[in-house]
């Protein structure tokens, strides 16, 4: 997680990295973190686990298995993105750079409807995520069996791609994607990679200290289209 290019943010990784649990989860951290160095904290780890994704795909080649997702299916794209703030912010300030016009203006045109359909059910995502899991896992599947085409994705395609959160990084099916729907009858099969899952991990907790010190809802994600409608002000 070291970038030489930026030692401030390697002291603010490692003031966060000093109590990570405590960060992540009830303990406030001493200064208010702003949104511009959260989102920085974001694209260091979201870079790390691309590196991590390679090491899966060759570690699943050797088997002779294949990773099934192709550009264009979007089974994962119907399920609640639900994101920290840093990686909302990640891509909310690179939908506010002139050359990102056309995508902003795109997604303002699409959030309202999107929100219409799928808003109280990622609503009460939040709100279960700490207190009840199997509620949280309940209410995701419910959503996901909506069918609900996230705001960001066009025609099959991610609208912000190359700064699209972790778990749109991360989510690979093995052999078929014809399970990745919500509707599907069974779950599709996951690749696993353990030092990658174990890296996921703590980039969790991370995202969760890092979120909670730029004062957003302690320990609750959000929807990715919510938060980032919110920083633009278009909410």
């Amino acid at each position: 997680m070291s970038d030489r290019a930026n030692p401030r943010l390697d002291r603010l990784i490692g003031e966060l990295a000093a109590d990570l649990v405590g960060y992540a989860t009830t303990r406030k951290f001493p200064r208010q973190v702003p949104l511009d160095d959260a989102a920085a904290i974001a694209a260091r780890l979201q870079a790390q686990i691309d590196k991590g994704v390679e090491a899966r795909a060759a570690a699943v080649a050797t088997t002779g298995a294949e990773i099934a997702c192709k550009r264009g299916c979007t089974g994962c794209c119907e399920e609640p993105i639900m994101v920290f703030r840093p990686e909302a912010a990640r891509v909310a300030q690179w939908l506010a750079q002139p050359a990102q016009a056309a995508t902003r203006a795109q997604f303002v045109a699409a959030y309202p409807a999107w929100k219409a359909r799928i808003g109280e059910l990622v609503t009460q995502l939040s709100h279960v995520f700490v207190d009840d899991a199997k509620r949280y896992t309940a209410h995701h599947v419910e959503a996901w069996k909506q069918g609900v085409l996230c705001p960001f994705n066009v025609e099959g395609d991610c609208t912000v791609y190359d700064v699209r959160p972790i778990v749109c990084r991360t989510g690979h099916a093995l052999e078929t994607s014809a399970h990745c729907s919500g509707s599907a009858p069974a779950p599709a099969t996951r690749a696993t990679f353990v030092p990658l899952d174990q890296f996921i991990a703590q980039t969790r907790k991370l995202l969760a200290a890092t979120h909670n010190a730029t004062a957003g809802q302690r320990g609750r994600p959000e929807a990715l289209p919510h938060l980032v409608a919110e920083m633009l002000g278009i909410a």
